[in-house]
């Protein structure tokens, strides 16, 4: 029996970054270089086996709804205030889709498994002040509303839409591939309960959209609760954490997974855990034959030593017990000690980020000390572009705080360790290994 656990990470350009979460920017660095072995088709907050297939259920349902029921797709745009688009009339009946899922399962959740189901708590909170009276719960399908804030963004669709998109099943505004869901259609013709709420949701998409409000559809959750067939089949189809063969082959390629650098990377993420990210990727480097795909290996082997020193060198700058920085010398002449900088060179005109790094401190690796200077003065610029200020400053010898940042790492376990700070997609990874492969 195979199960899904947790599943993947390509920032969506519609979710909102965190600058807070990454001082120094790196993201855009390791998550460049990653893509370049997943091919952008995981992503950090997309992590979950189930939600995968969700997501993949919702967007077959309205595929199939604009292809079979098109009379009643045009007519809601016409007849709803907030569906002036496809998108917008699409997406709001994502929303609906996306809450009533979790009301059903959360409505359940004696009898099913609700781990990692996104607006899971929110959507607890609801029933809790309901009491049991569901009539007092409305699911708005509008893209501005949902159990989640921001759920259009940060949802199951929002999660998972960058890696469908990269996938070619659809593009940003919901348009879809007719060639990739025809195959999706003959994957769902092998589910009896997934084909079976694909055509509850149609009719009940039907119902919705012939409604009288004038903004946008609304329904009393007890009205679909009184529906004790698409109770069941929401429990059948993802209150429990297994998946089918079929699904279980069609996302080991869909994630591209089963060839090249990535491939070679699944194939030992089983280790991680037991096995640092750098031994992961080093020993998926030497099982690999393809000499492309060992490339890109490489250029990971050769780049996150340098990224961690960097990085760590201001962790050690920007930790409040710091006071100056003669206070950290050591550490810092240690990190430039044989530093890493002519393997990362010639990839430093892959990413203007890491270019914009090397040339803030490949001059200044004589010390410890002007390499600190060099750190602190492209954090400042990164902070700056983002309209924000410095986390710290140096004022002489004496370093000033703004927020405090430190690290439980040691210098030794950086520059002797192997010890990575950044994990390129090896968590989401190992989810979906778990998710594809636990009995």
């Amino acid at each position: 029996m195979t199960k899904w656990s947790n599943f993947f990470t390509i920032p969506d350009p519609e979710l909102v970054s965190d600058g807070s979460v990454d001082p120094m920017g790196m993201q855009l660095i390791w998550t460049y270089f990653g893509q370049l072995i997943f091919q952008n088709k995981l992503t950090s907050v997309s992590s979950d086996v189930r939600n995968y297939t969700v997501n993949l259920l919702h967007h077959f349902v309205l595929y199939k709804f604009c292809q079979e029921r098109n009379e009643d797709f045009v007519s809601a745009q016409k007849n709803f205030t907030s569906y002036s688009s496809a998108y917008d009339a699409k997406a709001g009946m994502l929303m609906f889709m996306e809450d009533l899922l979790v009301f059903a399962l959360m409505d359940q959740k004696s009898s099913v498994n609700t781990f990692g189901l996104l607006g899971s708590n929110k959507a607890q909170e609801v029933l809790d002040r309901a009491q049991g009276n569901y009539s007092q719960i409305e699911i708005h399908a509008d893209r501005s509303k949902g159990v989640l804030v921001r759920q259009i963004q940060l949802g199951v669709n929002g999660r998972y839409k960058g890696p469908f998109m990269n996938m070619g099943l659809m593009t940003k505004n919901f348009e879809y591939t007719p060639k990739e869901f025809e195959r999706v259609e003959m994957l769902f013709n092998q589910w009896n309960e997934g084909s079976a709420l694909v055509d509850k949701l149609l009719d009940l998409l039907s119902d919705l959209l012939k409604g009288k409000q004038a903004k946008y559809p609304i329904v009393q959750l007890e009205v679909l609760k009184s529906d004790s067939d698409l109770w069941r089949l929401y429990a059948r189809c993802f209150g429990q954490v297994k998946l089918n063969n079929s699904l279980q082959l069609y996302w080991l390629e869909k994630l591209g997974v089963n060839s090249g650098a990535a491939k070679a990377v699944f194939a030992e993420v089983h280790n991680y855990g037991e096995q640092p990210v750098s031994a992961i990727i080093a020993t998926a480097f030497m099982k690999e034959v393809d000499l492309k795909e060992k490339e890109i290996l490489q250029w990971v082997l050769d780049l996150e030593p340098f990224l961690s020193r960097c990085a760590h060198a201001f962790y050690l700058l920007a930790d409040v017990k710091t006071k100056r920085v003669n206070d950290i010398q050591n550490d810092l002449d240690l990190l430039v000690t044989n530093f890493p900088l002519e393997s990362v060179l010639p990839l430093a005109s892959q990413s203007e980020r890491l270019g914009f790094l090397v040339e803030c401190v490949k001059d200044k690796l004589n010390s410890g000390i002007q390499f600190a200077n060099g750190i602190l003065q492209y954090h400042k610029k990164i902070m700056e572009d983002r309209g924000g200020m410095a986390w710290v400053e140096l004022e002489g010898d004496n370093l000033k705080h703004y927020i405090n940042q430190s690290s439980n790492v040691s210098t030794s376990e950086v520059v002797n360790g192997g010890f990575w700070y950044n994990r390129y997609y090896l968590d989401a990874l190992r989810s979906i290994h778990n998710g594809l492969n636990q009995e």
